[in-house]
């Protein structure tokens, strides 16, 4: 009686969890060939005409075909100088070209914004002083220039000089040892030699070869000479590190209105011109610095200590306390 209640009982309503589970009363049958199966279900459809009508596919291209269009170089046509000056260059023109020729083709190709600095007096012949001589400077940021001077020849007489420097001569004043190549023993004996000089109040030496070895001499002299009010060491190969030991020593000096340490051979590092711009302000009597600065920052800093000196000194010429 429970299995007829059950058959027979209608749970459509009641939730799935709820449902009484279906018993099926047919007994199980044998096991389905897979094979055959699958080889009547093949026999099948193969006899089957649904799909009889099937197209392939066919890639197909719509509108027109793209061709792409050569493009058309058009030849340039130059005027009858030029033309004439080409013939010439390439040997066909009847004439032997002359440097005016090779002028005036530079000139009409532009060679000045072209060549920059460079000397384009080296385009023309050899042994010939013509050409263009005068070339638009080449102006780029970080870029050193030469000074003018460097190649002129200085005549001057290191050890008389060096000997007036010890004797404390009260005639020399300015001391210019541009472009002359000086050793270190040489270079160590001028620093030694105006430690305790009184009359020279300006020291040229731009030039001249100066390496780190010989900066001590320079810093011991930038803390002892009361006198010297000028000191230039542009063009050497002094490193960014002595550069800036050369400026520390500056807190000791009252006297030097002016250093000029600019363009040296090795590039100064950022950490180097910022120590250099923290240490001018340790300074009051500098009012004229120079140095290849890289870095804004520290040239900004630097700028303003250097009028702040200028300030200072005005001020001091006029009285005003």
């Amino acid at each position: 009686e429970i299995e007829q209640l059950n058959s027979e009982l209608c749970d459509d309503l009641l939730p799935a969890a709820d449902r009484v589970k279906y018993h099926i009363d047919k007994k199980g049958q044998n096991f389905i060939d897979k094979e055959a199966l699958s080889k009547w279900m093949e026999e099948a459809a193969v006899a089957s005409q649904i799909g009889q009508d099937y197209i392939p596919f066919a890639k197909e291209t719509k509108g027109k075909k793209f061709v792409k269009v050569e493009e058309k170089k058009e030849k340039t046509v130059y005027d009858d100088e030029f033309e004439k000056l080409l013939a010439e260059a390439e040997g066909i023109g009847d004439c032997d070209i002359t440097d005016g020729d090779i002028d005036a083709l530079a000139e009409i190709l532009g060679a000045n914004s072209l060549l920059g600095s460079v000397d384009v007096s080296s385009c023309t012949r050899p042994g010939n002083e013509t050409g263009l001589t005068s070339p638009i400077p080449d102006i780029r940021a970080n870029y050193l220039v030469e000074a003018g001077d460097m190649e002129e020849v200085n005549e001057i007489d290191v050890e008389e000089t060096l000997q007036e420097i010890q004797n404390n001569d009260s005639s020399l004043t300015h001391c210019i040892f541009n472009n002359v190549p000086l050793d270190q023993e040489m270079i160590d004996n001028i620093t030694s030699a105006m430690v305790d000089n009184t009359s020279v109040t300006k020291l040229d030496m731009c030039n001249c070869a100066i390496t780190d070895e010989s900066i001590d001499g320079f810093i011991t002299l930038l803390k002892t000479n009361t006198t010297l009010e000028s000191l230039s060491l542009e063009t050497n190969k002094i490193t960014g590190k002595q550069l800036k030991l050369m400026v520390q020593a500056l807190e000791f000096s009252e006297t030097l209105k002016e250093l000029r340490i600019a363009n040296q051979y090795f590039t100064t590092g950022v950490g180097d011109e910022m120590a250099i711009s923290k240490a001018l302000a340790n300074n009051t009597s500098v009012v004229k610095f120079s140095l290849n600065w890289k870095n804004g920052g520290a040239r900004n800093s630097a700028d303003r200590l250097i009028m702040r000196n200028c300030d200072l000194a005005r001020k001091k010429r006029q009285g005003i306390s």
